[in-house]
């Protein structure tokens, strides 16, 4: 369990670990996980591999009975080496954020990208001084920041994370290029570690385009007194 303290979901999470997991374990787990949230009020996310689970569970049965619903696949993807650009874009400036209006302009992209309200992390992730040891990169069309991508350090990877484009500027390869940009500044700071994700069915082909092979499929779960506004 490991919980920010934001009102966000994806902030607040708790990950089933563990191999052969049976349906008894998932349950109990489930079980302690609401336990353990519910004093906090905030909105979390149980996440599930399924790779993890016995053969047979379906865990989607087994969590709807401890009151929790399914509410995002997600795709584990890793790579040791991101492919060479192919696509090359214009009418974007691509930099790392260096200050609190480029870091929040982060968060106002993925709000408007995901259709998610996010003002309530800009107190903490707006702060450039949270990025001094990861990579926020941004991409800017005639000097409105429309693109981001953030590479969080993470146990020797390079995580990618906040890959987002706003709408209007979508389908013109800004993402990738901002996600390239950030992967290669993550690189040149804390070296070339093998980099890893969790794909979107929208983002999945863009990253195996990359290089990214699949490793791991989960689920993200939300207790259903959190389904008003998700």
């Amino acid at each position: 369990m490991i919980f920010s303290g934001l009102p966000f979901g994806f902030f607040n999470v708790g990950i089933v670990t563990g191999d052969g997991v049976s349906r008894p374990q998932l349950e109990a787990w489930c079980g302690r996980a609401c336990e353990w949230a519910a004093p906090s009020g905030l909105p979390w996310l149980f996440v599930v591999t399924h790779e993890a689970l016995s053969p047979g569970i379906d865990a989607n049965e087994v969590l709807d009975d401890c009151g929790l619903t399914p509410i995002l696949p997600l795709t584990g993807m890793r790579t040791a080496h991101v492919t060479e650009l192919v696509r090359v874009v214009s009418g974007l400036d691509i930099s790392v954020a260096e200050d609190r209006p480029a870091c929040e302009a982060a968060f106002a992209i993925n709000a408007a990208a995901y259709a998610a309200q996010l003002d309530a992390c800009k107190p903490v992730f707006g702060e450039a001084s949270f990025w001094a040891d990861h990579v926020l990169s941004l991409g800017r069309s005639d000097g409105q920041f429309v693109a981001s991508t953030a590479v969080l350090m993470v146990d020797g990877y390079r995580y990618v994370a906040m890959v987002a484009t706003l709408p209007d500027f979508q389908r013109r390869g800004y993402a990738e290029a901002v996600m390239r940009h950030a992967l290669d500044r993550a690189s040149e700071r804390f070296g070339n570690q093998p980099t890893v994700l969790h794909a979107t069915e929208a983002g999945r082909p863009i990253y195996e385009r990359m290089g990214y092979a699949t490793i791991a499929s989960h689920t993200a779960y939300l207790e259903k007194r959190f389904l008003d506004g998700h």
